[in-house]
């Protein structure tokens, strides 16, 4: 199951979409940083929570934006990384939405699709920057961002 989520991290690091690193601190129990998954593919969803958990993070997945609003308010997450083509609620949406509510969360965005360009700089020209792993992301590379926040 492994090989099927094997992703590759790409430098998102440029603008436009570019986020500062804003985690408040591990709150987690033992230290441990907190990471919300968000992916309506439960396979990306529940291999990605399983590979942070298993690697010193508290990581929960969920499979939509109105699941991921609900658990982020029971978890106060330090991070939500969530895919940005979902039915009903895009990433971008639940990324702004979860700004209002919880400002000191980071918030990386993934997607594997070529249109996900223009729906980020559509959100980024009205105010809203986040940042973007495109799919697919390496898991080792993943922990490796999160643990240099």
């Amino acid at each position: 199951m492994l090989e099927q989520i094997v992703f590759a991290l790409g430098d998102s690091s440029g603008p436009p979409f570019a986020a500062e690193s804003r985690v408040p601190g591990r709150r987690g129990s033992g230290g441990r940083l907190r990471v919300l998954i968000v992916d309506d593919e439960r396979l990306i969803a529940d291999t990605l929570t399983a590979i942070l958990n298993e690697h010193d993070f508290e990581a929960m997945g969920v499979y939509s934006g109105e699941e991921a609003m609900e658990a982020a308010r029971t978890m106060q997450p330090d991070v939500v990384l969530s895919d940005v083509l979902m039915p009903r609620m895009s990433g971008i949406d639940l990324g702004i939405k979860l700004r209002g509510e919880f400002p000191e969360t980071s918030i990386f965005l993934f997607s594997g699709q070529a249109a996900t360009t223009e729906l980020l700089r559509k959100a980024h020209a009205d105010g809203h920057r986040f940042e973007l792993l495109p799919k697919p992301i390496h898991p080792e590379h993943l922990m490796a961002r999160l643990r240099g926040m």
